[in-house]
């Protein structure tokens, strides 16, 4: 795509700026999140740490991109993606679903979902969490009895770990095993007893987790002579309404060590579940890696930002410096963001400052990441400028994404010095006054037409004329835009000239052979060849006004210009040159979109 390979697609992340230390903390209440596959959805929780004052309010998005679990209504999981916003009304915990598929597959091993939390307001709170995994449980055991579940619609009051109240009725935990769900702490006052086999030195940690509303856990660890080892309440203070609780110990002997679990809260537990998991830290079960790695040291403040979904926010007139380090350990990097765009604004995006080793490459693409038609894309902004630049003049409303990518390969070791500054900018054209209507006369005889006065004054955005009785109007919506050239190797030797291009094409109505503001053609396609060896060097279409720019085109010598629906042709040299192409006010040849 115009030189730049599509590279691999990787987890994002928003852009952050430097925010006061007061600011709330938000971010996935825990790094882990487990559902079994026949208890879905998922519920993921995202929290803040402190209430958002009065009008500094907290948007986040989300996402899931797959892990080793399987995307799709015939797989694992559905997609999901949304937004959640923390006022200074709303409470300071939300969450989303991830809708599970289950299956009927026997002994499936873990499956992983990863989750990906982008912060939009970077002036109103700091990035916590923002990356978690979501594991998938197999409950299709060979020798699987059916459980009663909420989703079935069957009320969960005793689970089939009860009775187990006292130490002589623990319900037996393998440690390293899949966490062991659909646990009640019903009727109150109800006390849950759990064994579990240790190794002398070996690192534990008991947690209980996916907590329904109205489950505060308190958490006790016990020897094997059932004295108190460790207690925990709430594991994650910082997030308020987290009650899952946690405690690790170092078992100093091997035999049977006993966790019990208790609910603090006053509220009616009844049809009310959570987990309880325990984990050998020196010695675990191994289980599926998640695809997420940490973030690469270096990584600019956007990254993650290598997939179209989540692309950096980037406001116009914003300017930043930015880099080629990879987020993750591996892979090569590429930048996506986003810019909000609305009919007649002009934005103009450019890499400048770039280190010695950076050669950048510009794309635009529209709001749901489709080229545009002709593709817009710029290597160079002049022979010996590895900067580029973008022009683009929106009609509609709505994202334009910005992709900046690297030339030429980058080493990973030196991937810190590839540096560049992206600057954007935008306009808006003033508004044109109404050109005057031409009046129909009334009466027999036929009537006829005052035409509109010759002399009309032009104006930045002329309104065009009206050709829909004659021309054919094109299927594919063309963006109004300065076209610049496309990417091309620089030659190796010879003298290189640069030659800026304007082209207007119009239908002299009036026979002033002149371009007026309401005569020019739209969408007619017009083509820069070096008239040297013959290589296209630029191609676009005009717009509402007829005109098309190609700015800053090298080439070994003159340049020649087409327009081949009309047969026209003409050579140029270096510097600036205006060529205005004339339809007769005749019937139009066939074919003119």
């Amino acid at each position: 795509m115009l030189g730049m390979a599509v590279m691999v697609a990787y987890l994002a992340a928003g852009p952050r700026q430097i925010v006061h230390a007061q600011n709330p903390t938000v971010g996935f209440t825990r790094t882990v999140f487990t559902v079994a596959e026949n208890q879905g959805p998922a519920v993921i929780t995202v929290g803040v740490s402190a209430t958002p004052a009065a009008g500094e309010n907290i948007v986040v998005t989300y996402l899931t991109i797959s892990g080793t679990a399987t995307e799709g209504t015939g797989g694992d999981y559905i997609s999901q993606s949304g937004t959640l916003t923390f006022t200074s009304t709303t409470q300071n915990t939300q969450s989303f679903s991830v809708v599970i598929n289950n299956d009927n597959i026997v002994n499936e091993p873990d499956e992983t979902v990863n989750l990906v939390l982008q912060l939009q307001t970077s002036q109103t709170a700091i990035l916590g969490v923002s990356v978690a995994t979501l594991i998938i449980t197999d409950n299709d055991q060979a020798t699987n009895t059916p459980q009663p579940t909420a989703a079935t619609g069957t009320p969960i009051f005793v689970d089939l770990a009860e009775p187990n109240n006292t130490f002589e009725e623990a319900f037996q935990i393998q440690p390293d095993a899949a966490a062991t769900c659909r646990l009640t702490l019903w009727p109150p006052g109800d006390l849950d007893y759990y064994s579990f086999a240790v190794k002398s030195g070996t690192f534990y940690k008991i947690l209980t987790d996916d907590l329904s509303p109205g489950i505060d856990t308190v958490l006790k660890i016990y020897n094997q002579n059932g004295e108190p080892i460790g207690e925990n309440d709430d594991a994650n203070t910082a997030l308020p309404g987290e009650f899952q609780s946690e405690v690790i110990i170092q078992s100093n002997t091997t035999g049977i060590y006993f966790a019990r679990v208790v609910n603090k809260s006053p509220a009616d537990a009844a049809n009310k579940t959570y987990c309880l998991a325990i984990d050998a830290m020196d010695q675990p079960t191994p289980t599926v890696t998640p695809t997420l790695l940490p973030l690469r040291t270096g990584a600019d403040a956007c990254e993650p930002n290598g997939q179209l979904p989540i692309a950096c926010l980037f406001g116009d007139n914003q300017s930043q410096q930015f880099n080629f380090v990879p987020p993750f350990n591996e892979g090569p990097d590429q930048d996506f963001y986003r810019v909000w765009v609305k009919p007649g604004t002009t934005i103009t995006c450019e890499t400048t400052e770039l280190s010695s080793v950076t050669d950048t490459n510009i794309i635009f693409l529209g709001p749901n990441g489709e080229d545009f038609n002709p593709q817009l894309g710029n290597d160079d902004k002049a022979p010996g400028d590895r900067g580029s630049r973008l022009t683009f003049t929106a009609n509609y409303t709505g994202w334009l994404h910005v992709l900046v990518g690297p030339v030429n390969p980058v080493p990973l070791a030196q991937a810190d010095q590839f540096t560049y500054t992206l600057a954007c900018t935008s306009t808006v054209p003033p508004t044109a006054t109404p050109i005057p209507t031409a009046v129909v006369g009334g009466g027999g005889g036929g009537g006829g037409v005052i035409p509109i006065a010759p002399t009309i004054t032009p104006f930045p955005t002329p309104t065009p004329i009206d050709l829909s009785a004659i021309l054919t109007p094109s299927p594919v919506v063309i963006p109004e835009v300065t076209i610049q050239p496309l990417p091309t190797a620089t030659p190796a030797v010879g003298q290189q000239n640069v030659s800026t291009v304007n082209v207007t094409v119009y239908y002299d109505s009036n026979f002033n052979f002149t371009p007026e503001p309401n005569e020019g053609i739209i969408d007619v396609a017009v083509a820069l060849f070096d008239n040297t060896n013959g290589r296209l060097l630029a191609f676009g279409y005009t717009n509402q006004a007829g005109a098309v720019r190609f700015e800053a085109v090298p080439s070994s010598g003159s340049v020649r210009v087409q327009v081949p629906l009309l047969s026209f042709s003409q050579i140029v040299g270096p510097g600036e040159s205006n060529i205005a192409v004339r339809v007769a006010p005749l019937p139009l040849p066939i074919g003119i979109p």
